[in-house]
């Protein structure tokens, strides 16, 4: 007969994982999935469909026009949101291949955290908005998706401070969330030279992102360079409290292009029915104090694509009787349960 533990664990485990945990994800356009806690990149169970219809126009600005939604190349305004506080995180966003997630090409990079609020991981309509106007290439795509990337430079110790190496990524980041959107058609200028997505090369960032920044804010108030694509650090600005734009940004970057995506109503409530893990304030303070008191303990337990690694039974010098083994049981799958669930909140 199989050990109890060794019979149920497994099913326990899986009970123990949320539907839902949180992090960032698109507003508009529309993100595939709800979840915010993506961590396989680039877009999690979602990597490669593109099958769904194409985004309507009344997907992105909630009204009845069925109409499929043609993105111009030039300025748009596009919204994402943060469901859990992670201190100086940055954000990426990457414009996909035409029907395939791979090969992207970095639209904007080291967007700065908005250390202002605390979100409420169980309430959708706490989470911290960001706008920004992106510029959409001159492209022909039939298929094309936005990708969102938020590396956790929260996570890397003094290596995310202004005088730190930073983390890569794709590399050594500790974690990074990711969310996509659903497909959408990208109608190119061809009397501007329009060429087919599949043809568009890759642009330097300096060649499209004119006059952004190079350095934001860091650790204690210090400048913390932000100019290598893909390396990251903590970095953070002040974003505003009314149309949710980046305040120190050029003003290119908080136009409004007068698309469908306006941090509206219609945007806000668009994941209000959201399914997301019942966790009381409480309890989670209580298990961020913990994760720090435990200096990273629980974070080294269970690292992306492993299994949690429970610790070894003391010795015995006689069998356990059946109460003690379900005790011992008991303890054990609370342990996973309890690891999983900070995990996932990091």
């Amino acid at each position: 007969m199989r050990p109890l533990c060794s019979s149920i664990a497994p099913g326990i485990f899986l009970l123990s994982l949320p539907s839902t945990s949180a992090h960032s994800r698109w507003s508009c356009p529309e993100a595939r999935s709800s979840d915010t806690g993506i961590k396989a990149g680039p877009c999690g169970d979602e990597t490669e469909d593109f099958d769904g219809p194409l985004m309507a126009t009344s997907t992105a600005a909630g009204g009845d026009d069925d109409s499929v939604l043609a993105i111009s190349p030039g300025p748009m305004r596009v919204t994402f949101e943060e469901s859990v506080h992670h201190t100086g995180a940055p954000f990426r966003i990457s414009l996909s291949s035409d029907g395939s997630d791979y090969d992207s090409c970095v639209l904007l990079d080291h967007i700065p955290h908005n250390d202002c609020c605390s979100p409420s991981l169980s309430d959708p309509s706490t989470y911290t908005p960001y706008t920004i106007t992106i510029n959409i290439p001159n492209v022909l795509c039939e298929r094309c998706s936005l990708h969102l990337s938020n590396p956790m430079t929260d996570k890397i110790g003094s290596d995310g401070s202004p005088s730190g190496i930073g983390c890569t990524d794709p590399g050594t980041c500790f974690s990074v969330y990711h969310s996509c959107t659903r497909p959408f058609r990208i109608v190119g200028d061809v009397s501007d030279g329009a060429v087919p997505r599949s043809e568009y090369t890759c642009p330097s960032l300096e060649s499209i992102n004119v006059g952004w920044p190079t350095s934001w804010t860091g650790d204690n108030g210090e400048a913390a360079q932000a100019s290598i694509p893909g390396v990251y650090r903590r970095i953070s600005a002040v974003w505003s409290a009314d149309d949710y734009t980046l305040t120190t940004a050029p003003e290119a970057y908080r136009e409004d292009t007068g698309d469908s995506c306006r941090y509206g109503s219609q945007i806000a409530s668009s994941y209000a029915s959201s399914t997301v893990p019942e966790v009381p304030e409480s309890e989670a303070a209580e298990m961020w104090d913990i994760e720090s008191a435990a200096n990273g303990t629980a974070e080294a337990s269970v690292h992306e694509g492993e299994t949690a690694v429970t610790p070894n039974e003391p010795p015995r010098t006689r069998a356990p009787s059946s109460a003690q083994r379900g005790v011992t049981c008991l303890n054990y799958l609370f342990a996973i349960s309890f690891v999983v669930e900070i995990a996932l909140l990091n």
